[in-house]
């Protein structure tokens, strides 16, 4: 008997402990404009070069607040989203605001690229886009760095970048 409860016990545990939570980064908090150098969500560090935050007014649909995060024209845009503890993309949302434009997302642990995705939003298609992880599904990493482009062939704006926790690897709580 208390064989199958210490058991049952640990089958409890190990189904907890594998399970991994999703957070979703919307760029919540800084007002529309140049984009912060570091700003922090949900326990994520978010580092940006050359980007813009576009608030209510002139947002997509807003799939994760009223807030989307665009490079700024004529820069190269960069957002780097990082964290203590290893994590994964699941999803992110792309939408185009002219031509057919491509985010990349290249996941890093530690010095070391892990996989890159590219995706593109469809020119014709109207708001967001959500697009599931590839090459980095499930992967493990540290840092997740996106390239949005915004020149005269393509631009778009990111919202809602859906990560998970990484089992055995779940920040402290």
């Amino acid at each position: 008997m208390i064989r199958g409860i210490s058991g049952a016990c640990a089958l409890c545990l190990s189904a907890a402990m594998t399970q991994a939570g999703t957070v979703s980064i919307g760029f919540e908090g800084p007002h529309e404009g140049a984009a912060p150098s570091e700003m922090s969500e949900d326990g994520y560090r978010i580092v940006t070069r050359d980007t813009m935050i576009s608030g209510p007014g002139r947002s997509g649909d807003g799939t994760d607040g009223p807030n989307e995060i665009e490079g700024a024209m004529g820069g190269h845009g960069a957002i780097a989203i990082l964290r203590g503890v290893p994590f994964s993309l699941v999803s992110l949302d792309w939408q185009a605001e002219g031509g057919a434009p491509q985010v990349v997302a290249e996941g890093y642990l530690g010095p070391r690229l892990v996989a890159r995705d590219s995706f593109v939003a469809p020119a014709r298609e109207a708001g967001f886009v959500t697009f599931a992880a590839g090459a980095l599904a499930g992967q493990v990493i540290d840092r997740l760095v996106l390239y949005p482009q915004r020149d005269r062939r393509g631009m778009g704006a990111l919202d809602r970048v859906i990560l998970g926790d990484v089992p055995g690897h779940a920040p402290a709580s």
